[in-house]
This record gives structure tokens, sequence and C-alpha cells, in this order.
């Protein structure tokens, strides 16, 4: 089990990425960069800061591209925080803070330049989003943020998937403690915590037999022997792009979860019970019964203009047949748009969507 993705003349990348983002990050740390200085910002002026993420196929950051292409018919000039992401993105927005400053690795995916204004609205997982309003998860020590509101929510789909390398001889997960075996385990997101928990697979346990359990996404010369996470997709951008990468370069063995795990699972806010099916990614055959959950969200605070949410959702609407030429399989549906668990839908959007009949 020591095989991993192996990626030739890894040193030589190396100091070209290093020379690549060193100089960039200096300058981005030495001079904060303002946009359009003297300009009024704010949805007052027509010209928005929006929370979004990288534009090099991060969901958040070409949705964000999406709903400023969507409003500048209607006059808007959205400008896009690039570095506005992970779960920092709802705090901003609830605090119409301004954007932390850029990271190295921020100025590696080409977050430039850094708007020093405050964020008006955003883009992020409907789960982050229902969580901060909760304050819960990445919220629980600041949370919660009553003032969030939705504005639109577009179906994402993704799965939780549970694979081993084909050659590891696994075929429960269950087999790792009884056996005490060695395994490298990567794992991102609470439902993932949750399986592991379900087999007694923490760190300590396996580092007490010599396995490694690392948190978060590998890069594609990361070692592992096993991969779960409810990210999976067919899709190449940066969060997904592990399961197509090693799905292709390895065999790979998609376990299916027993029953009772799944209902525990179901349970959790926003998880759905759904199929993976044959063909989703190399070697899932056959169809996996798991849990999955959909939906990117389009937010704002209590604060917001009603007529600027108003105008946000009709530009959703109006423009929806982009979202069918991004990376992610992005759909509308009116029967969803305007549901993210117990996060309030702000008064302009709620005003759009029963005029288009939505909500009744």
């Amino acid at each position: 089990m020591n095989g991993g993705i192996s990626v030739g003349g890894k040193g030589r990348d190396l100091a070209r990425a290093l020379v690549r983002i060193a100089l960039p990050c200096a300058l981005a740390i030495a001079l904060p960069l303002h946009a359009d200085v003297g300009e009024r910002s704010g949805f007052s002026f027509k010209r928005p800061l929006m929370a979004a993420a990288c534009l090099h196929g991060c969901p958040w950051g070409e949705l964000g591209q999406f709903v400023r292409d969507a409003m500048a018919p209607l006059g808007y000039r959205v400008r896009l925080c690039t570095n506005c992401n992970r779960a920092e993105g709802p705090r901003l927005v609830a605090k119409a803070a301004h954007p932390p400053p850029l990271t190295a690795s921020d100025v590696a995916l080409g977050s430039l330049p850094r708007i020093d204004e405050p964020v008006d609205f955003g883009v992020t997982e409907s789960g982050f989003l229902a969580a901060a309003y909760e304050g819960r998860g990445p919220y629980a020590k600041d949370g919660p943020y009553r003032n969030l509101r939705l504005i639109a929510k577009i179906e994402d789909p993704t799965y939780l998937l549970v694979a081993v390398r084909a050659s590891s001889g696994i075929h429960d997960l269950g087999e790792i403690k009884a056996r005490r075996l060695p395994v490298r385990i990567w794992a991102s997101g609470a439902a993932s915590a949750a399986v592991l928990g379900f087999y007694g697979l923490n760190p300590e346990a396996l580092r007490s037999w010599g396995g490694t359990l690392s948190e978060g996404l590998p890069r594609r010369d990361s070692p592992f022997d096993v991969l779960v996470n409810d990210l999976g997709s067919p899709a190449n951008n940066p969060e997904s792009a592990i399961w197509p990468a090693a799905s292709e370069l390895f065999d790979l063995k998609f376990l299916q979860l027993p029953e009772p795990l799944l209902e525990r699972l179901a349970q959790m806010p926003g998880e759905l019970r759904v199929t993976a099916q044959w063909g989703l990614l190399r070697g899932l055959d056959p169809p996996i019964r798991t849990v999955g959950r959909s939906g990117e969200v389009i937010f704002c605070r209590s604060d917001t203009p009603e007529q600027a949410a108003y105008d946000v959702a009709k530009a959703i609407d109006a423009h929806r047949e982009a979202l069918e030429w991004f990376i992610r399989p992005y759909s509308y549906d009116p029967r969803t748009v305007w549901k993210d668990v117990d996060v309030p839908l702000s008064a302009g959007a709620e005003r759009y969507y029963r005029e288009q009949g939505y909500i009744r």
C-alpha cells in the first residue's frame, strides 16, 4: 500500500511554481490593491462587491462570473472578491467586512486584485450558508449570523463516495480496524467524518497501527489507500478533480455503505438519499446507494435594498441558460431556487418568485 499518484519532474515543477508565486505574492503583501479608487460602491450605486472564489474552475468563482454577467444588462457592475472563499464568504457578508489579505495560495490561483471595500453579497455552498445562519460547524464560535438572507439556490449535485485501491484487498471499512491495516485515508466533510466515526477510524486509532488520516482534499501526487468525501463528481473543478483523476489512474473499488449508516447520514442537514449510477466514474460498477447534497447559494444581508435583491433574483432567472456551460453540472429549479434549509429568503427575492408563481 505504498503507491501514490506520481507526477514526473516534481522538483522542477516545484521550482517553477515557487517563482510564479513568490513575485506576485510579495507585491500583493507589500502593496495592498484597491480597485477603482474614488468610485462609490455598494448596491445603492449598482456597484456591489460579491464574495466569490478563484476564476480557474472554482464553483463559486464561475458562479460569481455568471451573476456578474447576468446583472450587467440591468446596469449593475458587480465586482468579484476572488479570495472570499472557503468558509469566509458568509462571515464577510454578514459583517459587511473587507476581504482578507491575500495568501500565497490565493495568488497562485490568480486571486488578484484584492478589492479593499465592504463585501455586499456572495456565493457559497448551501450547507455553509445554513451553518452560518444557525451558528454551527465552522461558525459555532462566532455565529449565528442571523442577518444572512437567501437570494437563490442553484442545484449542483455531489455524492458521498468511499473508495479504496483495489490492490488493498479491502471490501468493507470495518476491516481496517479489525485487521489493524496501516492505510492512508484522505477524508473531508461532515458526512465523511460521520462515516469514519461509525467505523471507529479516528487519527489516534489509525496511528496506533501505522495508518494515517489526512483531512482535506489530496493533490494528484498524494499517496492514498482510501478516499472518503462528499464531493464525488466526474467534474474537474479543484474540489472534485481528485475523483476523475484517481479513478482513471488507479483501479478503485467503490464501497457500499450499510443501510443503518446511510439512514444516519440522511438525517444530516442537506443530505439526501441518492444513487451514484453506473459509469459516474471509472470503476463505479455496480451503482452505489449513498447520500448526496446539491446546491450553491447566492445570498445577502437583511439590510440589502429590496429592489437590489429582486434584481439579483430576476437576473439569475433570466440568464439561467448560461448555467449549462460551466464546469459543474448546474441547473435552475423553480421549485427549489427559493429554499435553503431554514435560512430566510430576502424580501426582494421573495417578491420576484411570487410574481413568477414559483412560490404559491
